[in-house]
């Protein structure tokens, strides 16, 4: 990536681009020093693009900032200073824009707070930027992360953790509270974790934990996923302890629902891995190996982010309940009419 450098306006060739060509794919990826890697592709011949940014994901109010040779998909774009930077690339000439953004929030005190924004869907559609996010826990967020979360404009928080973990580390902000569970309420706690030794058996818990989640926690979700149908539920972040596993189910199953294709889906839920450090894992990895007996390998297993068993969960909604649509609307609670409406207000054509 960086194949222009910064500040640098490629010569654009003398032809404008064809009207058969289009951008389908922006990756934005903020570098230590500040500056905005962006990688492109594109649908039909190689044309020259416009390059353009801005604080919010409405391309019309984005500055242009540099148009790039036809050829390349990469440029890098100057840090811009505090809060959100959105780009935008499009043919050079003429044709539509796609917008993206880094997909983690950089806040200071927290590392895994991410937007949901800006997958493409299998009806040629994507998921709108800014309105719904994924995030580890909120206590986490340090006094200066303040003005940065108020800019996102967030109007509901849905708090997945149980009434234990709220009570140790209160959230910051009102929320709703949807405990969501991978066991009856009156399940021994640690008998999932008993006699696991090896870094696969670690892994086996997640697995096991998220078709659980998805049988004894539907009710649940489905209110959730309801409740960001509201008028005034959105902009909205739903987050558990780590922002992994109970978040990332959850994630998994919107993003099902919103016809987002399943490797996207799965890439979502590894995202954790690149996001969320190991320094940050420690005290959950202590108390694994101290309090529950885990090795340290079967510690390091639940700590993962093993795509399997996030696929084998959706699989097991497919198998089980005949794809996402019944269960939704199934098991789940919501009607016809909320999952269509999540699509219409998540959504979006450009």
């Amino acid at each position: 990536m960086g194949e222009a450098p910064i500040g640098a306006v490629p010569a654009p060739p003398p032809t404008v681009a064809s009207v058969e060509t289009a951008v389908v794919h922006v990756e934005v990826d903020t570098q230590p020093d500040g500056s905005l890697a962006v990688h492109w592709e594109l649908d039909g011949g190689e044309v020259a693009v416009d390059v353009a940014s801005g604080p919010t994901p409405d391309h019309v109010d984005h500055d242009h900032e540099t148009t790039v040779a036809a050829g390349h998909h990469d440029v890098v774009l100057a840090a811009r200073g505090a809060g959100r930077q959105f780009v935008s690339v499009a043919p050079h000439g003429g044709g539509s824009a796609v917008v993206a953004a880094d997909r983690r929030v950089p806040f200071e005190g927290i590392s895994n707070f991410r937007d949901l924004g800006g997958y493409r869907t299998s009806s040629g559609t994507r998921t709108r930027w800014g309105v719904v996010f994924r995030a580890e826990g909120l206590h986490g967020l340090s006094e200066a992360d303040l003005e940065l979360y108020h800019q996102l404009g967030m109007r509901a928080v849905y708090d997945l953790r149980s009434d234990m973990e709220r009570q140790a580390r209160p959230g910051p902000f009102p929320s709703h509270w949807v405990e969501v569970m991978g066991r009856p309420r009156d399940s021994d706690v640690t008998g999932p974790l008993a006699g696991r030794v090896t870094l696969g058996d670690g892994e086996q818990v997640l697995g096991d934990l998220y078709i659980g989640l998805i049988e004894h926690s539907a009710t649940q979700i489905g209110g959730l996923l309801t409740g960001l149908t509201d008028g005034d539920a959105l902009p909205a972040v739903f987050h558990c302890h780590a922002g992994k596993d109970r978040t990332g189910v959850v994630a998994a199953l919107l993003l099902e629902a919103l016809g987002v294709p399943r490797a996207t889906v799965l890439d979502d839920y590894e995202l954790t891995s690149r996001y969320r450090s190991r320094a940050q894992q420690d005290p959950t990895f202590r108390r694994l190996v101290e309090e529950y007996a885990l090795t340290p390998e079967a510690a390091a297993g639940v700590l993962n982010t093993p795509r399997w068993a996030m696929e084998n969960a959706l699989r097991a909604v497919d198998e089980r309940h005949g794809g996402i649509e019944r269960y939704l609307t199934g098991p789940a609670g919501m009607r016809p009419s909320d999952v269509e409406a999540l699509r219409e207000r998540l959504l979006t054509t450009t």
